[in-house]
């Protein structure tokens, strides 16, 4: 099972070597105190974050709060206690995690400019990062950092995030729609309302329109975008076969450039079937279209749900049985992991013998996706699909149990939103301890679980 490099970082914030023609002249190595842990997520205090304020509140970052300069590496004397970091090298970082991911490909003794806020007043310093005695591929910043959080009512939320984060998504909190970066702990308001069952695709987000002309509605403005049913040629058993797209049911996910959408198609000699249809927005055209056929059971399959990855070169699709009714039956049956092109499988390697559970949470990395099995207390389960291998990662610990709605994955190979009823966290699947909050007191709902870009 793959596992995030940045597990073996510690908190010194470290960064491995990286290829450089001409390096610049290393400070003497430093060795890292026996007391420091690895690299989690700092432990912050929900009811300090939030403490005597009540209503819906999201925790906002606002840099990184330098707590301790280690002596003997370059920023002793440099940075002090209490300086809060808010860029590396012209980029901001509002959050540890953040500092880290811009740390993680700078060359051993290569120099870096923080630029941060030091009592009240800016501040720039040019530092060469420590490397790390007996590790020639590791260096340290040499500061033992937090997360700057500031707990602000949705109303209150500057209009662009303070983090450009990788694993940004859209959230739904309070009926309003929000791109919010977990890493980065920002968040900004997106325009419009939500409605239905919404797709991802870069920043765009888009729902499938109920009613004629077929089309997509870009969520936010824009419009309806008119998509061309067809025909389109589909290759069977029998022979080539024209087929007309009759409508969506749901817009489900993204792969590439292209929306996938839960729909029905109808041949010549009429009658519809379910399939699954990717879209173009930009052409207004079908790109191709999946037939999804029978259960085992002679059961209609339908695509309720879709998960892209984060690479968005696949996307996994949640099969379910359609009732005699019309209506998807609860439980899934099995998945459809598709790319860009069409290519996929229907029952991913391993499905056999997929253990009892309520679905897929989302994308734990670009190999391997998270779900919660179905025991007494709920299990963190990891399925490589590449493999097949489906390897127990951790219980969910009683007390978030209690009130537990979902863990979705960052997709970094390390992070997950854990939502409760209560109050929702950003936690470290790789250790049990701590959680940092983001936020009380609100319905919060990820849009699809995909994240956006």
């Amino acid at each position: 099972m793959k596992r995030s490099a940045s597990l073996v970082c510690s908190v010194l914030l470290s960064a491995p070597a990286a290829a450089c023609s001409q390096p610049p002249p290393e400070p003497p190595a430093f060795e890292i105190p026996q007391e420091i842990v690895p690299d989690w997520v700092n432990a912050v205090d929900p009811d300090a974050i939030f403490s005597a304020q009540s209503g819906c509140l999201l925790a906002v970052g606002g840099g990184v709060r330098v707590l301790q300069v280690l002596e003997g590496t370059a920023a002793y004397g440099a940075l002090r206690a209490g300086d809060v970091i808010t860029s590396v090298d012209g980029a901001a970082v509002s959050s540890r995690e953040m500092l880290l991911r811009e740390l993680a490909d700078r060359p051993v003794g290569g120099g870096i400019t923080i630029g941060g806020d030091r009592s009240g007043e800016p501040f720039s310093v040019d530092l060469v990062l420590t490397p790390v005695s007996g590790e020639p591929d590791r260096a340290v910043l040499g500061v033992i950092p937090e997360t700057k959080l500031a707990a602000e009512p949705p109303s209150g939320l500057p209009a662009e995030p303070s983090g450009a984060d990788p694993f940004s998504r859209p959230v739904i909190v309070d009926g309003q729609i929000y791109l919010h970066g977990p890493l980065a702990a920002s968040w900004s308001p997106y325009p419009g309302a939500p409605a239905g069952q919404i797709a991802a695709l870069g920043s765009d987000l888009y729902t499938a329109a109920a009613a004629d002309p077929l089309s997509l509605v870009k969520v936010g403005g824009g419009g309806a975008v008119s998509i061309d049913p067809g025909p389109v040629v589909l290759d069977r058993q029998a022979g080539r076969v024209e087929v007309m797209v009759s409508g969506f049911e749901a817009a489900l996910t993204s792969v590439g450039g292209l929306v996938l959408a839960g729909g029905e198609i109808s041949t010549g000699t009429g009658g519809g079937l379910t399939a699954l249809i990717a879209v173009d927005p930009a052409e207004g055209s079908v790109a191709w279209i999946r037939v999804l056929g029978l259960s085992p059971s002679d059961v209609p399959l339908a695509a309720v749900q879709g998960y892209r990855s984060p690479s968005g070169d696949q996307a996994l699709i949640t099969l379910v049985e359609r009732g005699p009714d019309g209506n998807a039956r609860s439980g899934v049956w099995s998945y459809y992991l598709i790319d860009e092109q069409g290519e996929g499988v229907v029952g991913p390697p391993g499905v056999d013998d997929f253990y009892r559970s309520s679905g897929v949470t989302g994308w734990y990395d670009d190999q391997s996706v998270l779900y919660l099995a179905d025991f007494e207390i709920p299990q963190i389960i990891i399925w490589d699909l590449e493999t097949g291998e489906h390897t127990p990662l951790r219980p969910v610990d009683s007390e978030a149990a209690a009130d537990l709605v979902a863990v979705n994955p960052v997709g970094d190979g390390r992070h997950a939103v854990q939502i409760r009823e209560s109050e929702v966290s950003l936690i470290d699947l790789e250790v049990p301890e701590p959680a940092r909050p983001i936020s009380r007191g609100c319905r919060h709902e990820l849009v699809g679980g995909d994240p956006v870009g």
